[in-house]
């Protein structure tokens, strides 16, 4: 995938087409912080953050936890490594210092990005996988791509533009979903605090919150970033199953269990019953080789 150049953007951001990069936009005005900003932005010194774990990192070391959030019943799903049919190869990205001369993300690193994201909050992989598949439709033609990357890309413009002093943008507009998730602004914001108050931990790990220069990430916007989305849907996906399990669960999710807990990312009422079924379905016939879960990668 690649990046898409120079928009403004409250993060610096710059959008990856194929999936690619480019050098980021200077950072737009900002309204004044809240108090979850605050807590989440203490100043922390490149130096540090150069010899601090990688999420990768300390998933594989003494913070992961012992017991981890499982689908039970769904069976074995395959690996994908192929091509990423949807969304429009095109990101809003920040590359990090080492990737400044990068011009192109793989289809199998935005996956990494994916499991990683997921495992930060003990989100079951195939769960987030699911959902993201969901949120961009495998079968859409690269015209109606265009046409979402656009949307999105607008609902994002006008959310960065609303964080200024006496901003004209409605919040209808501004507060619309966006991104690779295709999160509300609101959903995101009240994940992103959940996060920090429930379990005493950034929404962003360091190493994805920090990029190029030291550019904070943590804008809690939709689609301002791809990478920084993925963590703030895990924040979303670890809300919802705290509230069907209770906060801290950790274990086997039935299979309508997990049904409810997509169904509640899509909402309430019939239409958000059959998002349930259809991402049910997914992941069924994933397990059974009649399907492809193409953001699932192990």
């Amino acid at each position: 995938m690649q990046t898409v150049a120079d928009r403004p953007s409250a993060s610096t951001s710059s959008p990856t087409a194929g999936w690619a990069s480019s050098p980021s936009s200077p950072p737009s005005p900002r309204a004044p912080a809240t108090p979850a900003e605050r807590l989440a932005s203490q100043p922390t010194r490149l130096a540090e953050l150069s010899s601090q774990p990688t999420t990768t990192d300390r998933l594989a070391g003494g913070d992961a936890p012992s017991d981890r959030t499982t689908i039970q019943g769904l069976g074995t799903i395959p690996s994908y490594s192929g091509d990423l049919p949807s969304p429009l190869q095109a990101m809003w990205y920040a590359p990090e210092t080492s990737e400044v001369f990068k011009g192109f993300y793989p289809d199998s690193e935005i996956r990494g990005w994916v499991k990683d994201a997921a495992a930060y909050n003990d989100v079951p992989h195939e769960l987030m996988a699911a959902v993201l598949q969901q949120e961009n439709a495998p079968g859409a033609s690269t015209f109606h791509q265009v046409l979402q990357f656009g949307e999105r890309s607008v609902t994002t413009f006008a959310a960065i533009l609303d964080q200024l002093p006496g901003s004209p943008v409605p919040d209808a507009i501004a507060g619309g979903s966006s991104g690779i998730a295709n999160m509300k602004r609101e959903t995101l914001q009240s994940a992103a605090e959940y996060i920090e108050n429930t379990y005493d931990r950034p929404a962003l790990p360091d190493d994805v919150r920090y990029r190029i220069g030291g550019w904070d990430q943590d804008t809690r916007l939709p689609g301002d970033d791809l990478k920084s989305d993925l963590y703030y849907a895990s924040g979303v996906l670890r809300q919802l199953i705290d509230r069907e399990m209770g906060a801290g669960y950790q274990g086997p999710l039935s299979l309508a269990q997990t049904e409810r807990i997509i169904a509640s990312y899509n909402g309430s009422g019939p239409l958000a019953e059959k998002y349930g079924r259809d991402a049910m379905n997914l992941l069924q016939g994933a397990a059974d080789g009649s399907r492809t879960l193409y953001f699932y990668e192990k």
